[in-house]
């Protein structure tokens, strides 16, 4: 093991710091043994190389050449992308496109006499919740249903049928 004055260790320990190396999860006492590697290491994981499909061992033979590649391509689109790219091109092709994608500058469905006042709505849902029927000043909904039908075979109590007296 080798042992590093004070100096060095203030320095590797600002660097460390400056660079924001432990955001590419390098811990400070792996990249004190080795900060030339560990800081490839955090240059290809801020980089995103991964995602470019390169390798570590390509980005650490040509470090300048990677990192041009990094900034010149684009990554990969996320599956949501990649889905939104696909309907873009199924509308392209079809001619077809949804109505909540169309341009909402044409069309009947901006027509201003369809716009609704929200005072006058609110005032009309009052309207409707006072001609509710009441009891005791709460609202109740009429039972447009009864818990037993008359013509149900239980509908009264038929000790017969269920073979109470046999």
């Amino acid at each position: 093991m080798t042992r590093i004055s004070d100096e060095q260790l203030d320095y590797y320990a600002d660097r460390f710091q400056l660079l924001s190396i432990a955001r590419a999860g390098i811990k400070l006492d792996r990249y004190i043994a080795n900060p030339a590697q560990s800081e490839l290491m955090a240059r290809f994981i801020k980089l995103r190389l991964s995602k470019l499909r390169v390798s570590f061992v390509q980005f650490c033979a040509d470090p300048e050449l990677y990192e041009e590649r990094a900034v010149t391509e684009c990554e990969p689109p996320l599956a949501s992308q990649q889905a939104a790219i696909l309907r873009c091109w199924q509308q392209q092709d079809t001619g077809v496109m949804p109505r909540q994608h169309a341009d909402p500058t044409h069309g009947p469905w901006l027509d201003p006499a369809d716009l609704i006042d929200v005072a006058e709505l609110l005032a009309g849902w009052r309207d409707d919740s006072e001609r509710l029927p009441r009891r005791n000043g709460a609202v109740i909904e009429p039972m447009r249903h009864h818990r037993k039908h008359r013509s149900h075979r239980n509908a009264s109590a038929n000790f017969k049928l269920r073979g109470a007296n046999s």
